[in-house]
């Protein structure tokens, strides 16, 4: 009764094209961290190669999906990730970044995350808060702060700079929010430099001192681990013993994404 109602009001024909969108998301989020390419998707759902070719774009431009290479084909993106995360399902990546995060949490007493930014959107796949007496909730899916926050910008120093400065532009065009020393244009090069030089950002934000550090899996910048303290102990010691926790917790998440069996 509950499809026959839905045919009535979309059309048979959107149906099927939501049975194919949700076959192709299904395949690549059980293949996950293993890519599947368009031909093999095609294959097995039944579907010809331009019908596959037209979804795989939608899902990719929506941040669902994510390419890996053109020859390896798709796995499953942030979007996919961050609604899993809300219903307990950990892909590989948050399956080693939860302890992790969790750690860096108790340590610092602050809130850590892990994040990652995608078609110019920031999503927070994980946080943990234990901050005492504040209550962090996570109202979206995704936000629009990549230069206002600092696992935005630890993200955008990875990117590639024609993205980067496309995303700035577009920012700064609509009149969005940034940290101080990202509005000044001129800046940036030098700005971005120094953090991938540092492996590191931090700076102080209204109530809070924000942190960040690149997570990398085989070399490859794949996510922001974030860390945030009260405004009061972002001083001194405080930031020092902050900043190398969260430097400490980001390698320690890079070489377990980076690991690999024996081949000997």
């Amino acid at each position: 009764m509950l499809k026959i109602h839905i045919v009535n009001h979309l059309g048979i024909d959107v149906i099927k094209v939501l049975d194919k969108t949700f076959g192709i998301l299904e395949e690549i989020a059980k293949a996950t961290p293993r890519p599947v390419g368009p031909l093999e998707l095609a294959k097995r759902l039944g579907l010809n190669r331009a019908t596959c070719s037209r979804i795989l774009r939608m899902l990719l431009d929506s941040g669902y999906i994510l390419k890996v290479s053109r020859q390896a084909g798709y796995v499953a993106g942030p979007r996919i990730l961050t609604l899993g995360s809300m219903a307990g399902f950990q892909s590989e990546l948050l399956r080693k970044a939860v302890p992790v995060v969790d750690r860096t949490a108790a340590a610092t007493l602050g809130a850590a995350l892990i994040s990652q930014v995608y078609a110019g959107e920031r999503y927070v796949l994980y946080l943990k808060n234990r901050i005492p007496d504040r209550v962090i909730k996570l109202a979206e899916l995704s936000f629009d702060d990549v230069f206002n926050t600092a696992t935005g910008v630890v993200e955008a120093a990875y990117m590639d700079e024609a993205e980067r400065m496309a995303l700035y532009g577009s920012v700064a065009e609509r009149g969005g929010e940034m940290l101080p020393e990202f509005r000044d244009r001129g800046m940036l090069a030098g700005v971005f430099s120094g953090i991938r030089d540092d492996k590191m950002y931090h700076c102080l934000k209204g109530e809070l001192g924000i942190f960040a550090a690149p997570v990398f899996a085989g070399g490859r910048f794949v996510a922001a681990l974030g860390c945030s303290i009260t405004r009061e102990r972002y001083a001194g010691e405080c930031i020092s013993a902050t900043a190398q926790c969260l430097s400490s917790s980001a390698a320690e998440l890079s070489a377990a994404l980076s690991s690999i069996g024996s081949v000997g």
